[in-house]
């Protein structure tokens, strides 16, 4: 049946109800049986009576456990799955366990907390599964808070109470065993942001896992924010089975939405931006319709000569020489008179203060740049160093700070002019043996790794640094280049020029 013949099902069936008394009893069994019924006409969720919601409801009724439902934002997942979801879990079954979890601890306590204000302010739910429900659970629940948990009216006493929330990385409990492991965005903004933290909000995953019973129940349910996140391992591994929804029929930008409508879709891509868009709408960060950086834009050089070139040494330095943590990046960039920038050579490894100063001061000596930039979020860790060699050494020369307050997507972005313009040159090839011993083509790493894989790359440290070159507090400037005489014109006396004959002459 559509959800307009399901209303009109239900209104049927509770208006023909034979007295108050069986009216009662038809709706107790739609509320236990039906969970968009629940939602809707318990719940006092009127917004969600929509077909979407219908629909989304009916599926994850029929299959809720062992899938991790990644759907739009803003596609009701939360209200289906986890706030209606283990609501009517509850009532059909009051020995059960829900571990709540989440990113951060505060994050799992909002779902709680919803469910806790419904549980004390709805009547009508209390009534009709007054043997689950308590009355008054703020006086009669032996448990009844955000930080312990709620517990209902149930026969066991585990010490798990009937529903807690917790942090995945923040605040993971040790001790607990849930019935049900239920995972609710447990991959944000924050968790993708270094390589460090996917990593680490996957162990994280991993190790929760553990805080089930035998024979449990496991459920998911988020919006993507990287192509190499919790969610992206969770599918890799099979884990969890998939079970994808975007914002519109086709799964395109441009397709029909399943419940906004066109105006408002394209507002909102807008409003988020490609990257965040293709994540949070889409499920798909991986989506090649919104690479930035396109490969036909791409132009290589021998970078065996500079000649000519006014010379810059940028640098972007990395705060640990940690496995997974982002490199300290050296760029050595000659700007033309032809308003082209060539890269020359360059460095991404994971180095230590002393080799970041070794580096540097080789280059310095041997290409004699007009200036040196050095990111100013690492530079007075550096600074000290810097100095005190320059002291040793007696070889001095002056670091100016890169800074500026564009986000580092913006910054990035600021290239796509001049590399779809053709003016950016980088070298054919640049072997270069690392810190683990390791020889790598860092052109082929810097192709491969970040610009083609812009906006979604795990390390986007030599873009980073090569866009630093564009900074107009640090004044790259062109070299003005000699005069070009093409025709061999030239430069006429005064006394001597006839516009009509002039360069013509043998």
């Amino acid at each position: 049946m559509t959800r307009i013949e399901t209303n009109v099902d239900y209104d049927r069936l509770l208006s023909t109800a034979g007295g108050a008394e069986e009216r009662q009893v038809i709706f107790k069994e739609l509320a236990h049986t039906d969970l968009f019924f629940l939602l809707t006409r318990v719940l006092h969720r009127r917004d969600a009576d929509n077909d979407w919601v219908f629909d989304r409801a009916r599926e994850y009724q029929a299959a809720p456990d062992e899938y991790l439902d990644l759907w739009w934002r803003e596609g009701y997942k939360s209200s289906i799955i986890t706030f209606a979801g283990i609501i009517q879990g509850l009532m059909n079954d009051a020995e059960r366990t829900y571990g709540i979890f989440s990113f951060t601890r505060p994050v799992a306590k909002s779902f709680l907390r919803q469910i806790k204000v419904e549980l004390e302010t709805n009547k009508a739910l209390v009534e009709i599964a007054s043997d689950v429900f308590w009355q008054d659970p703020k006086k009669e629940a032996p448990k009844w808070s955000e930080n312990d948990g709620l517990v209902v009216r149930r026969k066991g006493n585990p010490k798990e109470a009937s529903i807690e929330a917790w942090g995945l990385v923040d605040g993971q409990p040790a001790g607990p065993h849930f019935t049900d492991l239920h995972y609710e965005d447990i991959v944000t903004e924050d968790t993708v942001r270094t390589p460090e933290m996917i990593a680490k909000t996957t162990k994280a995953f991993r190790l929760s896992l553990n805080l089930g019973v035998r024979g449990g129940r496991r459920r998911a349910c988020g919006t993507r924010w990287h192509y190499a996140d919790t969610y992206g391992t969770i599918i890799e591994d099979g884990i969890l089975t998939p079970r994808i929804w975007t914002a519109t029929k086709d799964n395109t930008f441009t397709g029909e939405p399943w419940l906004l409508t066109p105006e408002q879709l394209a507002k909102k891509i807008n409003d988020m931006g490609p990257y965040i868009a293709a994540c949070q709408l889409f499920l798909n960060p991986t989506e090649e319709s919104l690479q930035a950086l396109k490969e036909e834009w791409l132009r290589y050089w021998r970078a065996d000569r500079y000649k000519g070139l006014n010379l810059y040494i940028l640098c972007d330095p990395a705060s640990s020489k940690k496995v997974g943590s982002d490199y300290t990046v050296f760029i050595l960039i000659g700007l033309g008179s032809d308003r082209n920038y060539y890269v020359i050579n360059w460095i991404r490894d994971r180095l230590t203060l002393t080799e970041k100063a070794n580096i540097l001061f080789k280059w310095h000596q041997q290409y004699q740049p007009v200036n040196v930039g050095y990111e100013q979020y690492g530079m007075q860790a550096d600074i000290e160093h810097f100095r005190d060699r320059m002291e040793r050494d007696n070889y001095r020369f002056g670091i100016s700070s890169v800074a500026g307050k564009l986000k580092k997507f913006d910054r990035i972005a600021r290239l796509i002019p001049p590399f779809s313009q053709g003016r950016i040159y980088i070298p054919e090839t640049s072997p270069y043996t690392q810190y683990d011993g390791k020889t790598i083509d860092l052109t082929r790493a810097f192709v491969n790794d970040e610009y083609k894989a812009h906006p979604f790359e795990v390390h986007d440290d030599m873009l980073d640094a090569l866009s630093r070159i564009l900074d107009e507090d640090f004044n790259a400037v062109f070299p003005q280049g000699e005069v070009i005489d093409p025709l061999k014109l030239r430069t006429p006396v005064d006394d001597q020029y006839n516009p009509l004959t002039w360069g013509m002459e043998d």
